[in-house]
């Protein structure tokens, strides 16, 4: 998406033009959503997303300015997520019963899968009036009736932005390797995205290389599914032992995917905060 990018030293008009264009695209999806189109949905929560990100930007020169941005589209977003949940479990459970063949043997798996695809069902009938709420909100601010503002941005504040966001991903990443805990996953999940963002965001002004991002989307992906088998779990969570099987497969592809996950951070993160942003000097001389 090429839009999505800083395309001048001007800052403060880039950043503005670019969090008015993701607003205005929400808004269109938002308004495509029906109840037999939902695709809106996940649409518009990817452009709040890089809403999101944005604004992370502000986070060390102007925090004020980034928690009304960020809890505005965080809220929003929170709205529209019961669609995703649902969609999510079924697709990851039938996912996993292709993998595991033996799967499909177990007597409960029909029973859960009937039940996700009625949960899926009720959610894509709420998804259009959830759109109709959220895209007033979103139509509001693009209006300017509700917005949580913009910050002047410089290049040495965008500088600092980034470097945060780097620094943030690569403490999510030492502590999930650590712990191995699903909870760090998610939280070093979310930084790592961030981060794709911003360097999407700045790479035509600081020329990022391609294979970087190339990398940084691979390893959101890989993150993205551990959490969807993170989620599932948690549904089976006080089951009893009739779901070993299905436990035992969900463990066994979060480590393959944990493991790949890894490969692609140790070239990502090598660097200090302090070597990143030195490298980010150089490119934007």
């Amino acid at each position: 998406m090429e839009e999505f990018a800083f395309k001048s030293s001007d800052l403060s008009d880039e950043f503005h033009r670019v969090v008015y264009q993701q607003a205005r695209r929400a808004l269109d999806q938002l308004q495509s959503v029906s109840a037999s189109d939902v695709g809106g949905i996940h649409g518009a929560r990817k452009c709040f997303k890089r809403l999101r990100a944005c604004y992370r930007l502000l986070k060390p020169s102007d925090r004020p300015t980034f928690r009304r941005g960020n809890r505005f589209f965080r809220d929003l977003s929170t709205q529209l997520s019961s669609q995703r949940d649902s969609q999510v479990m079924l697709g990851t459970l039938l996912g996993l019963c292709r993998d595991e063949p033996r799967l499909s043997s177990l007597p409960f798996l029909n029973d859960l899968i009937a039940a996700l695809t009625s949960e899926q069902r009720q959610a894509r009938e709420n998804a259009a009036a959830q759109a109709v709420s959220v895209a007033e909100s979103v139509r509001s601010f693009v209006h300017g009736d509700c917005q949580p503002g913009f910050a002047p941005l410089d290049m040495d504040s965008l500088r600092f932005g980034v470097t945060e966001t780097y620094a943030e991903a690569r403490r999510g990443w030492r502590l999930a390797r650590r712990s191995g805990d699903d909870d760090d996953f998610h939280r070093w999940r979310k930084c790592a995205k961030y981060h794709w963002y911003q360097m999407r965001l700045v790479q035509v002004l600081w020329m990022i290389p391609e294979e970087r991002l190339k990398r940084l989307d691979r390893l959101c992906s890989l993150l993205g599914d551990y959490h969807d088998l993170a989620v599932l779990k948690v549904r089976l969570a006080g089951a009893g032992d009739a779901e070993a099987w299905l436990r035992e497969a969900i463990a066994g592809r979060q480590q393959t995917l944990s493991r790949q996950a890894e490969q692609l951070a140790k070239a990502l993160f090598a660097d200090t905060p302090r070597r990143y942003r030195e490298w980010l000097d150089r490119r934007g001389k």
